[in-house]
């Protein structure tokens, strides 16, 4: 090498330092915001908590369950396609403080296959309804959160056979979710 040259490298050391420093860390920096936003602060959900001998799980201040689940056979009056059945879940949700938790549309998951399907009350013709709710119910200002049971209805093909999962995302769980095994 050339003096001129060494005498570059020399010059511009603490700027190629910072250079050897700041870019990867630049890089692993959008990473990390990219990773943030497109799983919204629980992180993907990975961990899955399931309930003991209770039937129950505390997480994200609430109690979930138990859950009952059963196949409707009696599915007159709603707009059910052909070749599909109905499958009914309840999950009780009891807040452990004055604000009840927030969560993602509940799953059902074939354990066998890992098909999934979310709730299809609208999809068959039911309305709304405050004392059958299919989401999370939120906590308003200047109220306390009260105890509630997620109703649940699944359309799944008439070929899906159990066991099934149940589960249930809450907001802010740092990557873990509820899970509950089912089999109507």
């Amino acid at each position: 090498m050339t003096s001129s040259a060494r005498g570059w490298w020399r010059s511009n050391a603490l700027a190629l330092g910072l250079v050897a420093v700041l870019l990867p860390a630049t890089v692993l920096g959008i990473g990390w915001w990219q990773w943030k936003y497109a799983y919204p602060d629980s992180g993907q959900p990975i961990w899955a908590v399931e309930p003991g001998a209770s039937g129950t799980v505390d997480l994200q201040e609430a109690t979930w369950g138990p859950v009952r689940a059963k196949e409707v056979s009696d599915t007159k009056g709603l707009d059910m396609p052909r070749n599909a059945k109905l499958i009914l879940v309840g999950v009780k949700v009891t807040p452990t403080a004055d604000k009840g938790p927030g969560c993602w549309a509940p799953k059902l998951v074939e354990k066998s296959t890992g098909r999934v399907w979310l709730s299809a009350r609208t999809e068959l013709g039911l309305l709304w309804d405050d004392e059958e709710p299919e989401d999370c119910v939120p906590t308003l200002e200047g109220e306390k959160a009260e105890p509630y049971e997620l109703v649940l209805p699944y359309v799944v093909p008439d070929d899906v056979r159990g066991p099934f999962w149940v589960e249930v995302e809450p907001l802010f769980a740092e990557s873990r979710f509820v899970r509950f095994s089912v089999d109507p």
